[in-house]
């Protein structure tokens, strides 16, 4: 049996040392390693709460909210980015439409890019919507260094109550392509 053993270990060797091998030449070799980037940008969740001022028994109308978006801090990126793109998936549990504006700006508070806005009916689930950006086409876009999102409840006869439970969840990434 170790005779065995020894031929098979043999066998398997020599097919191992003897195989075919051909010269590789790296000049032919079309490598593209273009990074592609995907990073959260903003989420939040509002609920019916947040639209209800219970001081004064009214609406209101705008909640906004203002982060710092720190994509762009990094020189590499800058430089090398070609194309943004911006996914938005909003879930909509309330029974009135909402209008939802989004807008960058430079570390001044100039606007960089406001993309366009996009209105959600009552008890839309699934609302997704993308934006894009090619760079080369909005260049003052890699100065962004806040985001501000706008969520405008539209106008209704009737008012929310504060006592029913009512949700909108917002989520965004930020897909980068750069070229190296």
């Amino acid at each position: 049996m170790n005779i065995y053993i020894k031929n098979v270990m043999t066998i398997f060797s020599l097919c191992f040392l003897i195989s075919c091998t051909d010269n590789l030449n790296f000049d032919e070799i079309n490598l593209n390693v273009d990074p592609v980037l995907t990073v959260p940008l903003v989420y939040f969740e509002l609920d019916q709460n947040d639209f209800f001022d219970n001081t004064t028994g009214l609406e209101i109308p705008l909640v906004t909210d203002t982060s710092d978006f720190r994509v762009f801090k990094s020189s590499a990126i800058r430089n090398d980015l070609v194309k943004a793109v911006f996914d938005f998936e909003i879930e909509n549990r309330f029974d009135r439409s909402f209008e939802i504006n989004i807008i960058f700006y430079d570390g001044n508070d100039n606007i960089t890019r406001t993309i366009p806005s996009f209105n959600i009916v009552s008890q839309d689930l699934n609302f997704v919507v993308s934006d894009s950006i090619e760079i080369v086409a909005s260049p003052v876009f890699l100065s962004s260094r806040k985001v501000k999102v706008e969520v405008k409840l539209n106008p209704s006869s009737t008012q929310i109550d504060p006592n029913v439970y009512q949700l909108i969840k917002f989520k965004s990434t930020g897909t980068f392509y750069l070229s190296i």
